[in-house]
């Protein structure tokens, strides 16, 4: 990342823009991932807006205005130093006015202010284009913005470049790149603001600009929201056109990724009344993990937090028992809710011997419902008729009164104690020893 220049302009940067309905400006930036940060009706009605990055003045005006900002301290001194190298202001502040406004222009009609500090405002403090890690440029989960991207640039067409990067060489901007295809084009920085100077005519005024990896789902996210006055440019770029008469672009960063058809994972789903039990084998898993993007492996595994999938993907690379040895569990879920319950399945399962533990977890809030006795009831069969198991095992601690209950009430024989067994708040605790046997769970009519 190169190092930017400190800025001589100001101390805050914004864009002004009128509107003749700062409501209708307001719901649309709000649309693009905006949100009010404070308002005003002194000494004209206005709205500040900001996406974390970028901070917008919506001003109350009926012509059509936009200018890059800059809220300064001492304009004064900043005016008489850009005057200094030749710059001409259209609009000086006079002594009697409480607001200290100065307005010039670039050779390419951009307007630009300096306005005197006002207390409150401030200058957002999440980063652009230019302040991020490029390698997280194609990571849209570090946007600011998740709605429209990443700041880039506020673009505008230029006449001769040298000319242009001249001119904003004197405000203090310096040429971050330099580029001659598709045509003539740089972007150069302050510290503080980003401009793109485009010697083309591909486009006729300024534009504030964003890019996205996923430019194309966002896009279509947005249209879904009811946005509907824009330019389309291809299938992932386009211009939106604002409510004041401005204009902001939307573009896909870099090439976008070819389009992949879903992954399809073959698993066991069985069903009770209440409940869907799907499948997790380590094979299964594997897949998930390999094949899956974060968000498609939380939506098959049920799970809501990206600290759990964390979790299971730290099981996984452990290598714990029921991922690295032979295994065949099932996850929870809620037949109406299709919300993740809980876990059952067998594990240190040992093909040879015909025999398997069964273990199993619920989540708190599903507890004292039935669930486990009915999902309990559909694995045993499975376990016996479809893996054809021998012997299915189960140890319990000798203070679990619930498992202690659901194992009598599966025919379960106690077999014996197993002391000193497992590690669990702080101690060594005894096993309570479970065994069922085929023959046994025919003869209980339970088949």
């Amino acid at each position: 990342m190169k190092k930017l220049p400190s800025p001589i302009l100001g101390q805050i940067t914004a864009f002004t823009i009128s509107t003749p309905s700062l409501e209708r400006s307001l719901a649309f930036y709000q649309m693009l991932g905006y949100a009010e940060v404070m308002r005003a009706d002194w000494p004209f009605p206005w709205i500040q807006v900001s996406d974390g990055v970028v901070l917008i003045m919506l001003r109350e005006g009926k012509e059509p205005y936009m200018a890059l900002t800059y809220y300064i301290k001492d304009a004064a001194k900043v005016v008489k130093m850009l005057e200094g190298r030749g710059i001409q202001f259209m609009e000086k502040a006079k002594p009697k006015d409480m607001v200290k406004r100065y307005l010039f222009r670039s050779p390419d009609g951009v307007n630009i202010s300096l306005v005197g500090i006002t207390d409150g405002f401030s200058q957002p403090k999440g980063p652009g284009m230019l302040q991020m890690a490029q390698e997280d440029y194609f990571r849209p989960e570090k946007y600011v913005n998740q709605v429209a991207g990443l700041y880039g640039e506020y673009a505008h067409p230029v006449k001769d470049l040298k000319a242009s990067i001249a001119f904003w060489e004197l405000l203090g901007f310096q040429p971050v790149s330099e580029f001659t295809s598709p045509y003539p084009w740089a972007i150069l920085s302050d510290g503080l603001a980003v401009v793109g100077l485009h010697q083309s005519g591909h486009f006729d005024r300024p534009a504030i600009t964003y890019f996205a990896a996923d430019m194309r789902q966002k896009i279509a996210k947005l249209k879904a929201a009811g946005l509907s006055d824009y330019t389309e440019q291809g299938p992932s770029n386009i211009v939106v056109h604002t409510p004041e008469g401005q204009q902001v672009f939307l573009f896909q960063l870099g090439q976008e990724p070819a389009e992949s058809k879903p992954v399809a994972i073959a698993q066991v789903v069985l069903e009770t009344e209440r409940l869907l039990l799907k499948e997790i084998t380590p094979e299964i898993m594997t897949q998930v993990f390999t094949q899956l993007s974060d968000a498609e492996a939380m939506a098959f595994l049920g799970l809501t937090d990206a600290a759990d999938l964390e979790l299971e993907k730290g099981y996984y690379r452990q290598g714990l028992s029921w991922y690295r040895a032979s295994s065949k569990n099932f996850i929870l879920f809620g037949k109406e809710s299709g919300e993740r319950l809980g876990r059952v399945g067998f594990h240190t399962w040992y093909q040879l011997h015909a025999r398997a533990e069964i273990g199993y977890d619920l989540a708190e809030a599903h507890m004292r419902q039935g669930y486990m006795a009915e999902a309990l009831a559909e694995v045993i069969r499975y376990g016996f008729e479809e893996m054809k198991l021998n012997r299915i095992e189960a140890l319990v601690g000798p203070g679990n009164v619930p498992s202690l209950k659901l194992m009598e009430r599966f025919g379960f024989t106690k077999e014996g104690v197993l002391r000193s067994h497992y590690f669990k708040n702080g101690k060594m605790e005894d096993s309570v020893c479970f065994g069922l046997l085929r023959d046994e769970y025919k003869q209980k009519g339970q088949t």
